[in-house]
């Protein structure tokens, strides 16, 4: 199928989806057509690392958020420093980060079998920032008309997730609850989730039962709870 109606496809069910989990097949749909596997969008964050600490959609797994922001990646990856920089996108392959000395970044996507990507930045008429990022973990070149077809589908998105209520400032409040908890919380709370218990989540996440005790104590102060089983509720409504 030629770009331009894969494109067109696109946008018809962007713009039909009712619902988060709709856009969110929509979106990872367009952009398997496109020739990636994986995508990362934020808007209206405060900071770079919002992008991947609280994404607005993506299709990575919470084990590899969580895994990403506990290896600093959110302080040190050079492509969120060009989505919250740049204007223009950016389409890359994995070579291209050693000739630019960025060789930690280079081993970083080696490691985890990422060939290529392509970042859109999306900052609005407000100071918050916004990109689209998506990933290829197959080792082939794209089209360079992409890009163009990349940012439509980025900007129909954006546009849909405002209209469905997923910006941030439309978050439902056992979002923004759980937005205050820090990485380590997020993690314990998934294994709460899951019911560990804390001896269990100790051993998983490498910390003392007691740091645990604390955490979950802590956890639910923030989540205004009075029972792990209603945190587990809120973990499993978003």
């Amino acid at each position: 199928m030629h770009l331009l109606e894969l494109t067109s496809k696109a946008v018809s069910s962007i713009c039909n989806a009712g619902n988060k989990q709709e856009l969110q097949a929509a979106i990872h749909e367009a952009v398997r057509s496109l020739g990636f596997d994986s995508f990362n969008l934020a808007f209206e964050k405060s900071a770079k690392r919002e992008f991947m600490t609280e994404p607005t959609l993506t299709n990575w797994s919470y084990d590899d958020l969580v895994a990403y922001e506990r290896d600093g990646w959110s302080d040190k990856d050079p492509l969120l420093d060009y989505a919250a920089t740049s204007t223009g996108p950016l389409l890359w392959q994995r070579p291209g980060w050693k000739s630019r000395n960025e060789m930690g970044y280079y081993e970083y996507l080696k490691f985890n079998g990422i060939f290529g990507g392509l970042t859109i930045p999306l900052q609005g008429d407000s100071e918050k920032l916004g990109a689209l990022t998506l990933l290829s973990f197959g080792d082939r070149p794209h089209d360079p008309d992409v890009l163009h077809a990349a940012s439509i589908i980025a900007m129909v998105a954006k546009s849909r997730a405002a209209a469905i209520g997923l910006m941030s400032g439309q978050a439902s409040g056992g979002g923004i609850k759980v937005r205050s908890l820090s990485t380590l919380q997020r993690e314990i709370l998934k294994w709460v989730a899951n019911g560990k218990s804390n001896t269990e989540i100790a051993l998983i996440v490498g910390q003392s039962k007691r740091s645990v005790d604390y955490h979950v104590i802590e956890i639910l102060k923030k989540l205004e709870v009075g029972s792990r089983a209603q945190a587990a509720a809120i973990y499993g409504s978003l």
